[in-house]
């Protein structure tokens, strides 16, 4: 007796339920992404209980004929693909006609549509899959799906959703990420009967950032491009200041379908190379456009992650885009707005701009409408000028920054100059690390090593913990310019050292590196690391805090940093400096 059956309809759209409909978010994903496959430029989501109870998807797209209503909720039953080649060129949104049989199975559905041939639109009522009602109703031309009761027939599913604020947490990322895919469209999100998103049309990204995000962020957005026959890559990167402690705000779009990738995401953070504070990541949104043939969108349920055919190629470039996108840009801090959000976990708040201005800060994520703090009118206005804004900052860094003069050091440890535009306020270690970081790095890689002999040797007495480390890292050592040989038990010479430490406290910047290596939370991963060592190098034989500096020695360090590439951050991330330019000062001063 066979003991092997098919199983029954029902059940099947249930399994697929399970991989497709992992909770509320993943109803609204897969409703939204029908609408823009139907091309609606609105789409209005309703939610009750944060879906729990009631999700309705409105959209003004093609909408659909009676006949292709009832088809629907047919388990693979889709108007996007035909046949076996077609799964190699995808270019919709969805394609398996998994979504709708599957919510239907876990659910009570009302699906209304028409299209522009019908006199009358559809209405079919489905519960549990199983269909109750057709009828024919009065409807624009449009969809509208209405589902109620969510897994109401898999207990044990329902039981494992979340409490509300966790539910509607999801489904506000969701739509988030579908608005930054698609600038084109007016989408409004209500819960409860409030709104708590509406972001109008808008022709472009960075408006859809300010919309979602606020001024300031957008402001706070460097754009990157690269362009090929085969592979676009457009979007924004943030400037170091926006990094945060999670990769909640990194966005990969492919073909205008959000996808994680840790690769990517990690060739991009590698390319702000020293510039971020330690365990922060950078935000950025990364459109990729490639040719549908070259990556498979068929390998994930809920198609959240993709194959590429050259997977290499691509980090390649979103590295040296996002490298490019740094290298030309102003990074400086602008004081009492940008500093703020360097220990943020938030994307900062929208600040208000009147006289009064608190610059206090608080940069939680404004969930309110968009329309109270951006007007849809001004979006195209003031995306405009801040990518002009942008054009006229990257012209000038490439023309020459303006020289700065010192003026007068503060408490011994800041330094205060003063240039066309305004003030820079400049921490002075974090300032003297960045120069003797870069000097390090190209000693290391320099054929033609800047090296100072000794008159006398230094005699350095070590630790065992210290000649160990010496011995493992020895390489490191000769290859910046040290010349150091064992005397003769816990005794080392130092012969010669790195020209430009000259006149340092050879001792101490040893011993303080050696000291650092051994006090890592995890020695073993920077054991022989250069990186690490020249940074430890860098940091202790830097200016220090405390340290007082004459006018000359300021203007000193001012004129090696303007010879950096990349001054704006010290090895480990923090800001070298601040600017606070003469307009901020009206602003606080109430002149403007």
């Amino acid at each position: 007796m066979s003991i092997i059956k098919l199983l029954p309809e029902n059940l099947v759209n249930q399994i697929a339920a399970g991989e497709v409909v992992e909770r509320p978010a993943s109803v609204v994903k897969e409703l939204v992404e029908n609408s823009i496959d139907a091309g609606a430029d609105r789409i209005v989501v309703e939610v009750k209980d944060a879906g729990k109870t009631f999700i309705k998807v409105f959209d003004n797209g093609r909408g659909m004929s009676r006949e292709d209503a009832m088809m629907c909720t047919q388990r693979h039953a889709t108007s996007k693909i035909s046949s076996e080649s077609d799964l190699w060129k995808i270019n919709t949104m969805g394609f398996r006609g998994e979504a709708l049989p599957s919510i239907a199975s876990v659910s009570s559905m009302i699906i209304k549509s028409k299209n522009a041939e019908d006199l009358s639109g559809t209405e079919i009522n489905i519960k549990g899959g199983n269909t109750v009602s057709r009828d024919d109703i009065g409807i624009p031309v449009g969809t509208i799906i209405e589902v109620y009761d969510l897994f109401f027939n898999t207990p044990a599913r329902q039981k494992f959703l979340k409490k509300e604020t966790t539910e509607l947490g999801h489904i506000t990322t969701m739509f988030d990420n579908i608005a930054l895919a698609n600038p084109h469209i007016a989408l409004k999100l209500i819960h409860n009967e409030k709104v708590i998103s509406d972001f109008p049309k808008s022709t472009d990204l960075i408006s859809r950032v300010a919309d979602i995000f606020g001024k300031n962020t957008a402001e706070a957005m460097l754009p990157i491009f690269y362009g090929g026959s085969e592979l676009q890559i457009d979007g924004f990167i943030g400037k170091p200041l926006l990094s945060r402690s999670t990769s909640q705000h990194q966005y990969f779009f492919v073909n205008g379908r959000y996808i994680q990738h840790h690769l990517f995401a990690h060739t991009i953070k590698s390319a702000y190379h020293s510039m971020l504070m330690e365990n922060k990541k950078p935000v950025f949104i990364i459109n990729i456009k490639i040719n549908p043939a070259m990556v498979d969108v068929n390998v994930h349920p809920r198609k959240i992650e993709v194959r590429f055919a050259d997977q290499q190629a691509l980090n390649s470039v979103l590295y040296s885009a996002t490298k490019t996108a740094l290298e030309k840009s102003d990074l400086i801090p602008k004081a009492f707005v940008e500093t703020q959000r360097y220990m943020s976990d938030s994307l900062p708040k929208e600040i208000p701009s009147n006289n009064n201005a608190n610059f206090s800060g608080g940069f939680v994520k404004n969930f309110g409408s968009s329309r109270e703090n951006f007007p849809a009118q001004d979006s195209i206005n003031f995306s405009k000028d801040i990518l002009m804004k942008r054009e006229q900052n990257s012209s000038a860094m490439i023309q020459k920054e303006p020289v700065l003069k010192s003026i007068v050091q503060i408490s011994d440890s800041y330094i205060v100059a003063k240039n066309d535009e305004g003030l820079v306020l400049i921490d002075q270690h974090a300032a003297h690390e960045r120069v003797r970081y870069e000097e390090l790095m190209e000693q290391f890689s320099s054929a033609d090593k800047k090296i100072q002999p000794l008159l006398v040797p230094s005699q350095i007495e070590f630790t065992s913990t210290e000649i160990a480390q010496i011995e493992a890292n020895i390489d490191v050592f000769k290859n910046l310019g040290f010349e150091i040989e064992n005397f003769g038990g816990n005794t080392f010479n130092v012969y010669s050292v790195p020209s430009f430490f000259a006149g340092e406290d050879i001792e101490q910047v040893i011993k303080g590196v050696l000291d650092d290596i051994e006090n890592e939370k995890n020695p073993s991963r920077f054991q022989g690391n250069i990186e690490t060592i020249i940074t430890y190098m860098a940091c202790r034989s830097a200016i220090k805090f405390g340290q007082k500096l004459s006018l000359d020695e300021m203007q000193s360090l001012i004129m090696q940093m303007e010879k950096l590439k990349m001054p704006y951050t010290c090895p480990h991330g923090r800001p070298t400096m601040i600017s606070l330019t003469l307009s901020e000062l009206s602003k606080m001063f109430g002149r403007k």
